[in-house]
């Protein structure tokens, strides 16, 4: 018996998620487009989950973004926004000196 698995998530952080795609993506979304970072208590809780398996989730997430660190962009790279990380009172030292 073949136990071979044909699907488009195969493979993905997406694999095997047990509460729905959808979710899956706004977790995904929620990461990429916050940034000062969000509670993974607070997501667990709007989208009906419990907290381990947002934690879960939330740790194969960044897992698979470090491994993009060993295969950094070749050529020309665009960035449409950038944030400097850090503590709030480094930022503001950090965006004295940049002007």
């Amino acid at each position: 018996v073949c136990h071979h698995i044909e699907s488009p998530i195969v493979d993905t952080i997406f694999h095997r998620v047990r509460f729905g795609l959808r979710k899956a993506f706004t977790i995904v979304f929620e990461m990429s487009a916050t940034t000062k970072g969000f509670s993974t208590k607070q997501i667990a809780k709007r989208l009906k989950i419990s907290r381990t398996t947002a934690t879960n989730f939330i740790k194969k997430i960044r897992i698979s973004m470090a491994s993009s660190a060993s295969q950094p962009m070749i050529g020309q790279v665009f960035v449409d926004e950038f944030v400097f990380g850090g503590k709030e009172h480094l930022k503001k030292l950090l965006k004295s000196m940049i002007q």
